[in-house]
């Protein structure tokens, strides 16, 4: 959902960011549950085509900026990739400046209420978020 929220609202102001996309307890090669895409599609967010993968060190490397969901996903990936700590953040972290506990819960297997709240989230952290990368 992150991706595809980041890279429409890029899009819609002219910015060049890239966006990828990948998990620290994937279901890799599995698309988008169905109620994510009906979730985004209500905001207006038609995602292509995904298939969700495992993060790793080469995509680290590559990276500017990491945003994790949750404080743990930050403190495993910290753990795992030590020498890259410096840009891995949470996303409510770097969106708002402020270093807390907020996180983005994962709605898999929940309600579509569930989903419609972490779209909202995200929209709100991910606008946030680009305003600080101008």
């Amino acid at each position: 959902m992150a991706e595809a929220i980041f890279n429409a609202l890029t899009e819609d102001r002219g910015l060049s960011f890239q966006t990828m996309s990948a998990g620290t307890a994937a279901l890799v090669g599995h698309p988008m549950a169905s109620n994510t895409v009906a979730a985004l599609e209500e905001v207006g967010i038609y995602p292509e085509d995904h298939c969700a993968r495992q993060v790793d060190e080469a995509m680290l490397i590559e990276s500017d900026l990491v945003l994790a969901m949750s404080p743990q996903h930050v403190a495993a990936l910290r753990r795992n990739y030590e020498n890259l700590a410096y840009k891995i953040y949470t996303l409510p972290e770097y969106a708002t400046g402020i270093s807390n506990d907020e996180m983005i819960s994962d709605p898999y297997g929940h309600a579509m209420s569930a989903y419609r709240t972490c779209v909202r989230q995200l929209l709100e952290y991910v606008e946030l978020t680009l305003d600080n990368l101008k």
